[in-house]
């Protein structure tokens, strides 16, 4: 058993593997350390949740820690997947395993398998064994001092750390473990994948549309995918659409490789897809503020986004309406949600949007002209950015970063993440630049209209007073104010 892992996978769990699978459990067994990354939906944790198993009954007297960056994770993902495979075990297999359990013991703690949150590095400690498996799954989104707690079990003789996950974020001990001696690392790109292999698609298929050639389909007119619950070609193709071949969100969860992004990127893809992942988790709480971007023509689309204290509760795109039916749909979603105030780009066909708006006295609206100067500055009076677009932007970015308190939770949209990913800044002059929304728009081969409208749902409110006019018993008025910085 300790020689063989994907044999006890597949012949005493009943596992249905394929290739790259068996090379992170061979890894995981000849090497101390294991770094693998991959693209979107190869099976990570379906293979992370037999790598459990296998070491833990393998070895006598076994521990194994398991983690990720959100309790969620660990608890809704991992060993959602780890009490399937131990219920479906060809034999029983034995140990104590209730439902929604996130701990296996065979025997007692000195025998176990544990799911640890990522919350409190000194979860970690006190666990000692002769055989200890770590395994952190989603492993670029893992704070440093996990990682630091982790290295403080892993001394003992057979001490084994895979770390697997999508590789988002070119910073960090999972970015670090590719170009660090003493780790047996590994990839694995969309087209390795067996619903690629199996018909012979390549990323050159995938770029020229020519995929839809080699793939099969059934009578029913579905693609006959051998393992469709892995990534498709069909799936990457959509992805192609969405964020282009030279976006960060394409090198993570299609290529498999880190993005070429950083210091110049406005958002990293990393705080994005973490934000995404606490949206369940998140309570909302407080005033609701709306964001309006309004399609400037062609094939842009109209984007309302709401907010909430420190969670987008949706954002919703709209094509093909004029100003006044724009309008419209900002009043019925104002009035729906009992929104404060809704921010809208001025910029464009805004101002009819606005204008609409102005005739109904119980909204709340503001008319932001991001191309207007900023009035943030430094201790030393200096300007911080370089327009209000700079400044709304940075404070989207702050409200994202995780060593924040206030961590702002995004909905899980593909739209929505390419959009927050793509603005990139620079310094010029002194101050903070956001290349403005033509340049994001030709890089991501359509217009940011989801991520804009997030970003308006922070234009500052304490700088503008909003009148009251006489109210009828209990219904507010407001004076709808142009507002400019």
């Amino acid at each position: 058993m300790q020689q063989d892992p994907a044999g006890v996978c597949v012949d005493l769990f009943g596992s249905d593997l394929w290739p790259d699978q068996q090379k992170i459990l061979e890894s995981v067994r000849d090497h101390p350390k294991t770094a693998w990354r991959s693209c979107h939906g190869i099976g990570k944790t379906y293979i992370a949740a037999r790598l459990v198993l296998w070491w833990l009954y393998s070895f006598p007297y076994s521990i194994v820690l398991t983690t990720a960056p959100t309790w969620r994770q660990v608890e809704d993902l991992l060993w959602k997947e780890i009490r399937a495979a131990h219920a479906h075990s060809r034999i029983p297999l034995g140990g104590h395993l209730p439902q929604r359990a996130t701990e296996l013991q065979i025997d007692g703690k000195n025998w176990a398998a544990i799911g640890l949150s990522t919350n409190d590095p000194n979860r970690f400690q006190g666990y000692h064994s002769e055989h200890l498996l770590v395994v952190v799954d989603e492993a670029a989104g893992v704070a440093e001092d996990i990682f630091e707690a982790i290295n403080g079990v892993l001394t003992s003789a057979h001490c084994r750390l895979i770390l697997i996950g999508n590789p988002t974020d070119i910073g960090g001990q999972f970015y670090r473990a590719f170009r660090t001696e003493g780790w047996n690392t590994g990839s694995t790109a969309a087209w390795q994948t067996p619903n690629f292999t199996h018909y012979g698609i390549t990323r050159e298929d995938i770029i020229s549309g020519e995929w839809q050639q080699k793939a099969k389909k059934k009578p029913n007119g579905d693609w006959d995918w051998p393992m469709p619950w892995l990534i498709t070609p069909a799936w990457a193709a959509n992805a192609l659409q969405e964020w282009g071949e030279h976006h960060p969100a394409w090198s993570a969860r299609v290529e498999g490789e880190f993005p070429e992004q950083g210091e110049y990127n406005v958002i990293p893809l990393s705080w994005i897809e973490q934000a995404q992942d606490r949206w369940p988790d998140t309570i909302s709480t407080g005033s609701v503020i709306l964001g309006v971007d309004v399609a400037r023509g062609g094939m842009d689309k109209s984007a309302i986004a709401a907010r909430q204290g420190k969670k987008i509760l949706w954002v919703k795109t709209y094509s093909g309406l004029d100003t006044q039916q724009l309008a419209g749909e900002v009043l019925k979603e104002y009035r729906a949600t009992n929104a404060m105030q809704v921010n809208v780009d001025v910029i464009g066909l805004g101002a009819g949007v606005v204008d609409e708006l102005n005739l109904h006295s119980d909204i709340n609206c503001r008319e932001i002209n991001v191309s207007s100067s900023s009035d943030v500055r430094d201790k030393d009076g200096n300007r911080v950015y370089q327009n209000l677009r700079a400044e709304l932007w940075w404070s989207l970015r702050q409200a994202l970063d995780p060593k924040g308190d206030e961590l702002l939770a995004l909905p899980k949209d593909g739209g929505l993440l390419g959009d927050l990913a793509a603005p990139r800044y620079s310094f010029a002059k002194g101050w903070i630049q956001i290349e403005d929304k033509e340049q994001t728009k030709k890089r991501l081969g359509r217009s940011p209209d989801e991520g804009d409208a997030v970003m308006l749902t922070y234009a500052p409110f304490k700088d503008a007073t909003v009148l009251r006019l006489p109210t009828k018993p209990m219904v507010k008025q407001y004076r709808i104010e142009r507002i400019s910085w």
